[in-house]
């Protein structure tokens, strides 16, 4: 399943490389964007976190449609010139027992600032995308460009636990101070 849920998040990068876009026309987006350095047990790899939900679907002859959903959230933190920079990646997938299979993915770039337990993404640029197949309406892929509220800040608390001698990157709401709730548990892929 491991590979599985890598597999989802590979997919969701390669569906984002489609977009084709002017780079020579656009302004530097990070211009006066808050940024820090991104903590070292952070940097320079994915974390990833996946689910499948336990619910399947078959056809009349046995053979496996999917599961009822498949979800996939990546985090990439990185140093550019000191200042630091996220990538987040999402990928939602429904399917219904009529076989309608409706995919979403989304796609930010931004900075980022760390401060003790908090960080804050400065979303910068994005894109949306939903790809919906075999459904009674509004088949086909629908793309859009991240603006206004896609484009607010948002923060969270974080930490790093080891576990079983894994490394794994909690997620926390901004006023669960005392970590108490994790919202997603990122592990570490290279």
């Amino acid at each position: 399943m491991k590979n599985f849920l890598l597999f989802l998040g590979i997919l969701t990068c390669l569906g984002f490389q489609q977009c084709k876009k002017d780079d020579a026309k656009e302004q530097d987006p990070y211009a006066g964007v808050p940024s820090s350095r991104v903590p070292t047990q952070l940097s320079g790899v994915l974390w990833f976190s996946g689910t499948l939900s336990a619910i399947s679907y078959f056809d009349r002859d046995g053979h496996h449609l999917g599961n009822d959903y498949e979800a996939g959230r990546e985090y990439q933190f990185q140093e550019k010139d000191g200042k630091g920079r996220m990538v987040f990646f999402q990928y939602l997938g429904l399917r219904t027992s009529s076989s309608c299979v409706t995919e979403h993915f989304t796609r930010l770039e931004g900075s980022v600032v760390f401060e003790g337990d908090l960080f804050t993404f400065y979303p910068v640029k994005g894109e949306y995308k939903t790809v919906k197949d075999k459904c009674s309406t509004g088949n086909g892929v629908t793309k859009r460009a991240a603006a206004n509220d896609d484009l607010k800040p948002i923060n969270y608390r974080w930490e790093i636990k080891i576990i079983d001698g894994e490394r794994l990157f909690y997620t926390y709401e901004e006023q669960d101070t005392a970590h108490e709730a994790a919202l997603f548990v990122y592990r570490m892929t290279e």
